[in-house]
């Protein structure tokens, strides 16, 4: 056999091998973010502890800040992480109109309270809904803040934006990145 022939074979097969294991690791990628239960079972091995039906409020000097609830959470103390099935997450804010919000998996750090929140991101109050697909909350700022694409609508208008920092103190939102809408004459502000 030629060696040029052998060269190509040898070049063909490891680019087959390649693109079988990305499709294998993109598969195995869409299975787990579609079902977070499968994530939590192979974790599952390393938890320190298991929960099923989880409460949790967080509260700095006094004043409640978010109340969680998840069909279950793995703890790994070594790593200093909760893993959630299905969180809802109340944000309380000043103005009494709360956040609540819902995702398929999410992560809280235990030693910061930080927390990150992915697959079918819903959040709303009485005057507006978002989605997206992956929200991080930072208790130092009080900021959630989307690196994904966000599209948020009201009674009277319509946002679209790749990303967006939202400040749950102030109540003030930033978009930003190719920021569209559409408002209606009517809207009050």
């Amino acid at each position: 056999m030629n060696k040029s022939k052998l060269i190509r074979r040898l070049l063909l097969a490891t680019a087959a091998l390649a693109l079988i294991a990305t499709i294998g690791v993109f598969i195995g990628y869409r299975h787990l973010t579609r079902h977070p239960e499968a994530l939590v079972e192979l974790i599952a091995k390393d938890a320190d502890m298991q929960l099923s039906k989880i409460h949790q409020t967080a509260s700095k000097n006094g004043v409640r800040e978010w109340r969680l609830d998840a069909e279950s959470a793995t703890l790994m103390e070594k790593q200093q992480i909760m893993v959630l099935a299905r969180p809802e997450v109340e944000f309380f804010m000043e103005d009494g109109d709360n956040l609540h919000l819902t995702a398929d998996q999410g992560t809280i750090h235990t030693g910061s309270n930080r927390m990150e929140v992915s697959g079918r991101v819903s959040a709303s109050t009485i005057r507006y809904r978002f989605r997206t697909e992956t929200i991080d909350y930072d208790p130092q700022t009080r900021e959630l803040r989307a690196q994904t694409p966000v599209a948020l609508s009201g009674e009277a208008f319509t946002l679209k934006a790749n990303s967006m920092a939202m400040n749950l103190e102030t109540n003030i939102t930033r978009f930003e990145g190719n920021v569209e809408g559409t408002i209606r004459e009517d809207l009050q502000l």
